[in-house]
């Protein structure tokens, strides 16, 4: 996989077709587009919204938490044609012995449990390397310049 930076979540923006996650690595922002429902899940976590009843993340957190299971990280492995590849580490820790797993998933699925457990989410420097740099974009459509 090589080398891997922090990345963090600094904003979720609606578009006409769904919503721009913005990620930032380094000095770099890039863009992550989902659907309208996944990205509004991605920005619930972002804001630390609890729902009266669970949503499909925190019902599966809970899930994690109740087997002693906890989200490690989260990790943007590759991306292509626009596809982002993400990793989640969850890891067992109890009587039974200590296991880490990995699963693939989607940023839209991974992000919101990350956010929500408070696990870090790396970028590896690959995906890095090959996404365009929004950070002037991102600058003008927050108004700062």
């Amino acid at each position: 996989m090589g080398g891997l930076q922090q990345a963090k979540i600094i904003d979720v923006c609606p578009t006409p077709y769904g919503h721009a996650v913005f990620v930032r690595a380094d000095a770099k922002i890039f863009v992550i587009y989902m659907d309208r429902s996944r990205g509004m899940a991605v920005q619930s976590a972002l804001d630390a919204y609890n729902s009266e009843r669970p949503l499909t993340h925190e019902f599966i957190l809970n899930l994690v938490d109740a087997l002693d299971c906890k989200v490690k990280r989260v990790v943007i492995y590759h991306v292509s044609d626009g596809t982002f590849f993400t990793k989640i580490q969850v890891e067992m820790d109890n009587e039974l012995g200590r296991k880490i797993v990995e699963v693939d998933g989607r940023p839209s699925d991974t992000f919101p449990m990350a956010l929500r457990s408070g696990a870090p989410i790396y970028v590896s420097d690959s995906v890095v390397d090959s996404v365009a740099d929004m950070s002037e974009a991102y600058r003008k459509i927050k108004g700062e310049e």
